[in-house]
């Protein structure tokens, strides 16, 4: 059991909390688990929230304020970027009242940073990682009961393999078998096949593939297919960069001497998708997922400063993934 939900469980919450990790459901379940726990709903005067890389001394002077007819004070720091690089974060969080607790959300941290040292010292660090199979088809078992349906193990299956791990899209293709199934209550291969034809790993490896083979036509076109089927741009963006890293990360792993079982372990994908992704991982140098998943951050960048628009970003990622080696 991870520290956060005994934590959780027992009502003993540490007053430093930070949450990071790939797995992104995981870190927003357990974030508003936390501010559940820690916060009314109603009380606005007693909670503040953070976000996109705020200035060390704004979240110090709001830490120093006592709760207002309440027991504590809660602070949301999302996306500060101090356990990345250094900052003035680290000193002041040794003076905070015993009265604040304060939450950081990061998606990436050093743990040689100070801050992240502290914190590991004196309060709670969460690291949420992509599930292997075996625990995704446990958690999915275990949201289809809280729904009053049931899914076979074969269904269970074929959801990942058409989805991927992602928890936060195999929850929303869940919901959508939910609803597709009605008053029935056993979802099995067919609900999964008539639903689930948004982005999925199959889809995926055909784009990869036209990349690595030079078929711009071909890309273009699987790309076309995703967006006609109200697949989003950045969520098509999303699953061709976690893609791109998987085959980095099969790379590694193959030049380490691993086997397909520890590959798939450590990649957190299903074991029968390694030899597809070691086929694929072969046509591609190392620099060049490498350049492809850096141009992914600086496009995803200009889009989120409304210099481009989501779609414009993703046709650029691939035209640029097209061009050169």
């Amino acid at each position: 059991m991870l520290r956060i939900e005994d934590e959780l469980k027992n009502n003993q919450i540490s007053r430093f909390q930070l949450l990071y990790g790939e797995e992104r459901y995981m870190v927003q379940y357990y974030r508003n688990q936390l501010i559940e726990k820690l916060s009314n709903p109603d009380d606005e005067m007693n909670r503040t929230f953070f976000r996109d890389k705020p200035e060390p001394s704004q979240i110090a002077e709001a830490a120093q304020i006592l709760p207002f007819f309440a027991e504590n004070r809660l602070i949301v720091v999302e996306d500060s970027g101090y356990f990345k690089s250094s900052s003035d974060m680290a000193d002041y969080v040794e003076s905070f009242p015993e009265t604040t607790y304060i939450i950081f959300v990061e998606r990436e941290i050093d743990k040689r940073n100070r801050l992240f040292k502290w914190i590991n010292k004196n309060g709670c660090v969460t690291e949420c990682t992509r599930q292997p199979e075996h625990m995704l088809k446990r958690w999915i078992a275990g949201y289809m009961k809280k729904a009053g349906k049931s899914i076979s193990t074969k269904g269970a299956e074929r959801l990942i393999e058409r989805v991927g791990t992602d928890m936060e899209m195999l929850s929303n293709e869940l919901e959508k078998c939910i609803g597709y199934v009605g008053e029935s209550k056993l979802i099995d291969v067919p609900e999964v096949d008539a639903i689930c034809s948004g982005v999925t790993v199959s889809k995926m490896f055909d784009m990869i593939d036209a990349v690595a083979l030079g078929e711009k036509n071909r890309a273009m076109k699987l790309y076309e297919d995703l967006y006609t089927n109200k697949e989003s741009p950045m969520s098509i963006l999303f699953m061709f960069s976690r893609h791109i890293n998987i085959l980095l990360q099969v790379k590694e792993c193959k030049n380490r001497g691993l086997r397909s079982g520890e590959i798939a372990k450590k990649c957190g994908v299903p074991p029968f998708t390694i030899p597809k992704y070691e086929k694929q991982a072969a046509l591609f140098k190392r620099s060049k997922l490498l350049a492809m998943l850096q141009t992914r951050l600086e496009l995803e960048e200009q889009f989120k400063s409304g210099k481009l628009s989501d779609q414009l970003a993703v046709e650029l990622f691939l035209i640029e993934a097209l061009n050169g080696e």
